[in-house]
Parts: structure tokens; C-alpha cells; sequence
């Protein structure tokens, strides 16, 4: 029979989870320190979320559920806006979210290449019923009235958008290449440009440093 926890241990678990590996920026934490940082057994952390990549993506879900960001990206996949504006007020807030979840995502992106319940939990978090779900909605709406850049259809146009927005683009070029987040963010708006009826022509881009 599979064991579980209360509701209150499960919070305690995702808080301390994210107090050390996303507020203090550390990739290294292992399941015992959760457990000590969160009062509980190491096995109450493994009956509430599994195996580490079930750690992950239910401290993503958890942050959820508390950050302003993740509501407004809901609110606008599921709006009535169809048009380019739209479409760039979901990716801020995205692009919002992302530095916050970004030691976590990054872990859970990093993961799904070599291990199946991190592949599932990724799919799971961004593409199910994360990002990519928002972006087809949103895009859905826009191709529906005609406003997306002649010969492109909304699936395609959300492949691109998903790209440009992986935690792994952020990786590369801000903590990698020294981007700054402006110049990150003003880039994904003139890749936006591309994409759809009345915006702008693609605009400049600031230097990275």
C-alpha cells in the first residue's frame, strides 16, 4: 500500500525544499537535509513526492500556487486576448516567473535527458499544463483571427515561442554568456515580432552587457 503524509508535512517538505535549493541558489541538495531543514523523516520526504524528479516538479506546482506571476500566466492563457499584445503580456509573465523557478527548472530540464520520471515530470510541468499549454491557447485564439504572420500556424508558432523560453535559453546566454534579464527579455520580444500581426517590426535589441 502506497504510504502518504498530511497536507501540513507535505508543505513543511516543499517550503524547506524551496528555502534551499531556490532562495539560496544550490543545486546539491540532497533528500536527508530536506528532511532535517523540514523536522521530518527522510522517508516521509520520499512518501510525499516520490523520487527527486517528483521533488522537482512539485516544488515548481507548490511555488504555483503562491507566486502572482504563475496567476497572471493562468489568467491570460485562459483570457479572450487574441492578438500580438496578448501574447507579449503572457511572455513577461513568464519571463517574470522564470528567475524565480529558474534552480529548480533548470534541474528538472537538465534531468529529463537521461531519466524517465524526470522526462514525464518535465513534459508534465511545461508542456501538459504549464508554458506550452498557455502559449497554445493563447495562439490558438490569435491564428483564429487571422493575426499570426501569413503561412504559420498556431502549433508552430508555439514550438518557436517554447523554445525561445526554456530554462536552458536563460542558462546559456544569461548565466552563462553574461546576458542582463533586460537584454534577455528584449530579445524574446523581437524574436515575439516575428510571430504575429500588429506589432512592431522587429526592434533592437540592447547589448548583452
Amino acid at each position: 500500500m502506497a504510504r502518504t503524509v498530511s497536507d501540513e508535512t507535505r508543505d513543511k517538505i516543499l517550503h524547506a525544499a524551496w528555502e534551499l535549493m531556490a532562495q539560496e541558489g544550490r543545486l546539491d541538495v540532497g533528500m536527508a537535509e530536506i528532511a532535517r531543514a523540514a523536522g521530518v523523516s527522510r522517508q516521509a520526504v520520499f512518501y510525499a513526492v516520490g523520487n527527486r524528479a517528483g521533488l522537482l516538479l512539485e516544488m515548481v506546482r507548490y511555488r504555483d500556487t503562491r507566486s502572482p506571476h504563475a496567476k497572471r500566466l493562468g489568467d491570460l492563457a485562459r483570457g479572450s486576448g487574441a492578438d500580438g499584445e496578448t501574447l507579449s503580456a503572457y511572455v513577461d509573465a513568464w519571463l517574470d516567473y522564470l528567475p524565480e523557478v529558474y534552480p529548480v527548472a533548470i534541474q528538472l530540464e537538465c534531468a529529463s535527458l537521461t531519466d524517465a520520471d524526470a522526462d514525464a515530470a518535465w513534459r508534465d510541468r511545461m508542456f501538459v499544463g504549464g508554458l506550452r499549454l498557455g502559449l497554445d491557447l493563447v495562439l490558438e485564439r490569435i491564428a483564429a483571427q487571422g493575426r499570426l504572420r501569413s503561412g504559420l500556424s498556431a502549433k508552430t508558432a508555439a514550438d518557436l515561442c517554447a523554445t525561445w523560453l526554456l530554462p536552458s535559453a536563460w542558462r546559456y546566454l544569461v548565466v552563462d554568456l553574461g546576458w542582463t534579464p533586460e537584454a534577455f527579455r528584449a530579445s524574446r520580444h523581437a524574436l515575439l515580432d516575428t510571430i504575429s500581426e500588429g506589432r512592431a517590426p522587429l526592434s533592437a535589441t540592447p547589448p548583452p552587457r
